[in-house]
């Protein structure tokens, strides 16, 4: 059997520069492509089964999370306590210039209490629950007669009563992010990714040995998925081309961080000399930067190439995105 070496290769995607909601819509936009080629699920339903069930089981605990990190419950009440507490401020605060005997006295009285207090209502939450209870606890006990005289007395015990109920809620939010370990989820999204990189490796060997004739539009659109978050990442990263190199192996690196990643090195290089011959060569995308015929005088370079790539030769002035290696989160 004759190999088809030029045939297409799905393009190789490093995923540590990815937050967990890029690795799910990327793995979710992918898999959609490849159940919708006949070929591909032909060839490949052994590998794009696991491949879902691992999305499943990430989108499941990922959703989880996100649900409990702030529910509408939760903001409703807050907005509902903002409102108590601002309207309480705004009573006293035009109960100072009331005409009434007593009155403007005990406003006095209590908008000193507020005012002792600070409370904020677009501050920190745990800060304004706490400061909210301790002040409606202080003038429920010992300004009775001023709250009297104002009015406002159920005002404060409505307040301190929607305080608590934002505060069960909040202590109920926390209860239940409290039952999903955040490092499980790190767990789910390397079992997808691996999951990912098998269907790649396997769709790249299939079109090597049987070419890319059947499978040239499926591929075409999912190295254009492949590329738009390889803009991303290079936002990410402060701009730069990623390349378009694709690597059968699609291989995983332990190392954690990105900015070592195989593959995806930057040049950190500086040429310290001063090049007086003519540069013939251009930069690499696999890291090896500039060759320059007449070479250099006072010293070439003091660093570059790409780490886990090709070593950077001649100056190293190009940024080396060529190897297959990825290190994920």
């Amino acid at each position: 059997m004759e190999l088809d070496l030029n045939a297409r290769q799905l393009e190789n995607l490093d995923f540590s520069y990815l937050d967990q909601s890029e690795v799910y819509q990327y793995n979710e936009n992918q898999l959609v492509r490849a159940k919708a080629c006949a070929a591909i699920m032909a060839k490949l339903e052994f590998v794009i089964t696991p491949w879902e069930q691992a999305k499943q089981l990430f989108d499941e605990r990922y959703r989880q999370m996100t649900t409990v990190a702030q529910t509408k419950t939760n903001e409703t009440l807050d907005d509902e306590r903002d409102s108590l507490t601002t309207g309480f401020k705004g009573s006293v605060s035009n109960a100072k210039k009331s005409p009434i005997a007593g009155q403007a006295q005990a406003a006095e009285v209590v908008y000193e209490v507020i005012e002792r207090y600070g409370i904020k209502t677009d501050g920190e939450y745990e800060q304004q629950t706490m400061r909210t209870d301790q002040m409606c606890t202080d003038l429920l006990t010992n300004y009775q007669a001023q709250l009297a005289t104002l009015g406002l007395t159920a005002w404060v015990e409505a307040l301190q009563a929607k305080n608590q109920e934002f505060n069960a809620a909040m202590t109920a939010r926390t209860n239940a992010q409290a039952g999903y370990v955040r490092s499980e989820l790190t767990q789910l999204r390397q079992m997808l990714i691996t999951a990912y990189r098998n269907f790649a490796k396997a769709l790249n060997v299939v079109l090597i040995y049987e070419g890319d004739t059947e499978y040239a539009s499926a591929v075409d659109q999912m190295n254009a998925e492949v590329r738009h978050y390889k803009q991303i990442i290079s936002r990410k990263r402060g701009g730069g081309s990623t390349g378009g190199t694709s690597d059968v192996n699609q291989g995983g690196s332990s190392n954690q961080n990105p900015s070592t990643d195989s593959g995806q090195g930057e040049n950190t290089g500086t040429n310290t000399g001063t090049n007086t011959g003519t540069n013939t060569g251009d930069p690499s995308t696999g890291g090896s930067g500039q060759d320059n015929t007449g070479g250099t005088t006072g010293g070439g370079t003091t660093g570059g190439g790409t780490t886990g790539g090709d070593t950077g030769g001649g100056t190293g002035t190009g940024d080396g995105y060529g190897g297959s290696g990825d290190s994920d989160e």
